[in-house]
């Protein structure tokens, strides 16, 4: 990777479920995965360590702006109360999947939050983000031909006890993530 290679790391800024929520997602996948109605090897869950809700990619990132943003992280944790979720999504949509996703409301601390890290992000220098903020948990990775039924209600909410600054390898069968600066929540047990 030529970010990788020129002494960058791919890094981002996400809210890390509690234990409890992670637990709660892992009943999802297993319920999630009765309603698979394509080919079962089309999906690549992602492991419950690994669940995360990204409040700004990054992208490749220099040593300075990764010990700005380590530096700003405790500016990034606030109390957040427990997050109501929407409902699952297939993304982009049903005929062309790419993700499956667990779609959570945009609590006004959320989005207060994911601006913060917009604002952060320009100060290290990165390039204002072109997206809007979707806020959302990516529970599994599609290939084409996958396909499923009805999709079962989820969990009325979750709850998230820090945010951190991860790197991201993209490795095969799936991308690893690696914390780099970890903040608890204000108001969070860890």
């Amino acid at each position: 990777m030529a970010g990788e290679a020129s002494g960058e790391t791919r890094c981002f800024v996400a809210l890390l479920p509690d234990a409890a929520s992670r637990q709660i997602l892992q009943r999802c996948r297993e319920a999630l995965a009765r309603s698979i109605a394509g080919i079962a090897r089309g999906v690549r869950w992602v492991e419950p360590p690994a669940l995360h809700l990204t409040l700004r990619f990054l992208g490749a990132s220099a040593p300075a702006q990764i010990a700005y943003l380590k530096h700003q992280l405790p500016t990034l944790a606030p109390t957040l109360p427990a997050i109501a979720t929407r409902r699952y999504a297939i993304w982009p949509n049903r005929a062309r999947p790419r993700l499956l996703v667990l779609e959570l409301e945009s609590e006004p601390q959320l989005v207060a939050l994911a601006h913060d890290c917009e604002m952060h992000a320009r100060k290290a220098g990165f390039a204002p983000e072109g997206r809007g903020f979707r806020a959302h948990v990516t529970l599994a990775r599609l290939r084409p031909g996958c396909a499923f039924g009805i999709l079962p209600n989820p969990p009325p909410t979750i709850t998230f006890d820090s945010v951190a600054l991860m790197q991201s390898k993209l490795t095969q069968p799936a991308a690893t993530y690696t914390e780099l600066a970890r903040i608890e929540l204000a108001g969070s047990v860890i």
